[in-house]
């Protein structure tokens, strides 16, 4: 509940996601720190503008995802279908 109340204080517009892609921005924040979330200022343009497709290529195109790449592919197909995977 702390993550979710910090992301979206910091990502006002992230109320209005599906709820399978918020699951994926707090899966993030809960992996990385909401800080660390904040970092991909691009791929949260993209989710920002309804640009999942291009918003899941941005977060396989990461540390992140080379770090943890079967998590990063599950969360980037739940970002791009907006389904819990």
């Amino acid at each position: 509940a702390k993550v979710e109340r910090e992301v979206l204080k910091k990502l006002p517009w992230a109320r209005n996601l599906k709820p399978a892609r918020l699951g994926v921005l707090l899966a993030m924040a809960f992996q990385m720190g909401v800080n660390g979330l904040l970092g991909f200022k691009n791929t949260l343009k993209m989710i920002e503008a309804g640009e999942y497709d291009k918003a899941a290529g941005g977060m396989l195109n990461s540390k992140w995802a080379r770090q943890t790449p079967a998590r990063a592919e599950r969360l980037a197909t739940q970002m791009r279908t907006g389904e819990w995977v």
